[in-house]
């Protein structure tokens, strides 16, 4: 279907809009969610789509949610939580603590994170959750707070029935308790102003999207989380991921038996 014409102009236009790379190990990928969003859309000839991308946003920006992985479900990678809920108890950053999430899916990372915050921290109005992705499907389903039996299946039993109310046999909705300690926006790592637009954050979770980037578009989204984040600001990757070889701006520490990055102080940067 994709002759090589048409698929290196999709790539470029996932790149230029996304920092993603997609290789030809991808094409039968993106092939199958082409011809299911030109069904959607009614169309046939596949030069009238490539214009239509180039020319609608609203389709472009359907065409990325197609084409944005979002696995994801509560309380993954676990470690990671455990290490902040340290962090936020002896960490002297001041209150409100801030934490971003970025790619926040559809809310279950950025939730888990407001369920931990409201266990340890004695008074939940003393933090700030902010959700970003780029995919705005995600999103809306991530405003809804509504969630299969397979995105809960981690989470203790106990904060299943604190945090949420359930919807049958096999749907829970987020209490609104915990939906109002987040918000979200649709946005892109690689927007710098957009980056600098939320605010500086004490916490930030980046996992299992530099690995998508090449060298330039992975270097500009780790100077963007080094400009949001406050001195001494812990950085949070992927297990796969390391950023030690790609900037000196972080360095790793170990917390709680998992490796985190904390963001070098912009005197000693300075000092290098």
């Amino acid at each position: 279907m994709l002759t090589d014409l048409y698929f290196n102009t999709l790539r470029d236009l996932i790149y230029e809009n996304t920092g993603i790379v997609f290789d030809d190990r991808k094409r039968y990928f993106v092939e199958n969610r082409v011809r299911e969003h030109m069904e959607e859309l009614g169309i046939s000839s596949l030069k009238e789509y490539i214009y239509r991308l180039k020319r609608d946003k609203n389709v472009l920006k359907d065409f990325i949610s197609k084409i944005t992985v979002n696995e994801t479900y509560f309380y993954r990678e676990y470690y990671h939580l455990k290490a902040l809920a340290y962090l936020v108890q002896t960490e002297s950053f001041g209150f409100p603590v801030r934490v971003l999430s970025l790619p926040c899916s559809t809310g279950e990372e950025p939730y888990s994170i407001a369920i931990v915050l409201m266990e340890v921290l004695e008074n939940p109005v003393k933090f700030e959750i902010t959700g970003v992705d780029i995919d705005r499907n995600a999103l809306r389903k991530a405003k809804e707070g509504v969630y299969s039996r397979r995105s809960v299946s981690k989470l203790p039993g106990r904060y299943l029935e604190k945090y949420f109310d359930r919807i049958g046999e096999e749907m829970w909705r987020i209490k609104d308790s915990v939906k109002r300690r987040v918000r979200f926006y649709e946005g892109n790592i690689l927007d710098r102003l957009f980056m600098k637009g939320l605010g500086r954050f004490h916490y930030v979770f980046c996992k299992n999207l530099l690995i998508y980037f090449d060298d330039r578009a992975r270097v500009q989204a780790v100077n963007n989380l080094y400009d949001v984040m406050v001195d001494g600001g812990y950085l949070f990757l992927g297990h796969a991921e390391s950023i030690s070889r790609t900037s000196s701006l972080f360095e790793p520490v170990k917390v709680e038996g998992t490796i985190v990055y904390r963001k070098v102080r912009e005197e000693e940067e300075d000092e290098w």
